[in-house]
């Protein structure tokens, strides 16, 4: 019943949100906008967002290697496609790693759901600890092109966040102190699983090496992330200078990755009609924009759906 009431309201937030945002938008010009896209564009787009699901699918197996699990390079690229597809019925940007962190638990063998969660965590974490670099350094570059320069604190913020809670799950005291007081122990499955975690996290902190690969690969997918986004202005005839998408796509990438509603929906389109406006685009661009990109995104999310349903199941690995 909570579930139900949990998804009803997400689904209220997403048609709210697309209620306010169309109510006064120009069809006409929306239609134009849209019928200005050039398609010699999209096999550039997708190739962007492949060599992302590469370097993600990278990023994630030198973490598990970490913690003792050899997954092939090929079977977590499958996995992170078939994420991607249940990202569109799911909670937020990010739904679909829950998928990841079960797939791998089941192919790694007994004891291993731990483990995989926290190579998705870690993974996740570093990920928006490089979306808020950018935003500060390309906020910093641009510092005279802010319309409004407060801006700047959204990624300070996000950053200082982010590493805060790095800190306090590598740290762990205050967190297990914290757990204990909740009498969480008692459940000592549950109690089992966030030691379990919290040993994998500080053994990725121990390895300087990994954390500098895991970092810089997280860096480049957030730029190709940027570059793509950049692509699909470009698609559909924008000027826009690449710095404009530099400062405002790490933000709103952190406001889509929001629970509240699913895929992003209402919440990316409202996101970027406020930051796109910043930069020139009228609303009914910005908004033409996010249909495009939920469109394209839609699509090569298809691939991990065909996959889902042609993939053989896996015994799990001996413990």
């Amino acid at each position: 019943m909570k579930k139900h009431l949990a998804l009803l309201a997400k689904l209220a937030v997403m048609g709210g949100l697309l209620a306010v945002l169309y109510r006064n938008v120009d069809f006409a010009e929306f239609r134009a906008a849209l019928a200005g896209l050039q398609w010699a564009w999209i096999p550039l787009i997708y190739a962007l967002f492949f060599s992302n699901t590469l370097i993600n699918s990278w990023k994630w197996q030198l973490l598990l290697r970490a913690d003792g699990i050899a997954l092939p390079l090929r079977s977590l690229v499958c996995s992170h496609l078939i994420g991607t597809f249940f990202n569109l019925f799911m909670p937020s940007s990010i739904g679909g790693d829950a998928y990841r962190v079960v797939d791998v638990g089941r192919r790694a063998g007994k004891g291993a759901g731990a483990k995989s969660f926290a190579a998705v965590f870690a993974e996740r974490l570093a990920g928006f600890l490089a979306l808020a670099v950018w935003g500060l350094l390309f906020s910093a570059i641009g510092w005279s092109r802010l319309p409004d320069k407060r801006i700047l604190f959204l990624p300070v913020v996000v950053f200082g966040l982010m590493g805060a809670m790095a800190a306090a799950l590598i740290q762990r005291r205050a967190l297990v102190a914290v757990w204990n007081g909740l009498r969480l122990n008692r459940l000592r499955k549950l109690d089992a699983f966030l030691h379990r975690f919290l040993d994998s996290l500080a053994g990725y902190h121990a390895d300087r090496g990994l954390i500098a690969w895991v970092f810089g690969l997280s860096l480049v997918f957030q730029m190709t992330a940027i570059t793509a986004i950049f692509a699909i202005s470009r698609a559909l005839g924008w000027d826009m200078s690449f710095v404009y998408f530099c400062i405002f796509v790490p933000l709103i990438t952190l406001g889509e990755a929001l629970p509240i509603s699913i895929f992003g929906i209402g919440v990316r389109d409202g996101l970027y009609v406020f930051f796109f406006a910043l930069g020139g685009a009228t609303r009914e661009q910005a908004l033409s924009f996010a249909l495009v990109y939920v469109l394209l995104t839609l699509v090569y999310s298809l691939l991990g759906g065909a996959l889902f349903l042609v993939r053989k199941p896996h015994a799990p690995a001996p413990a």
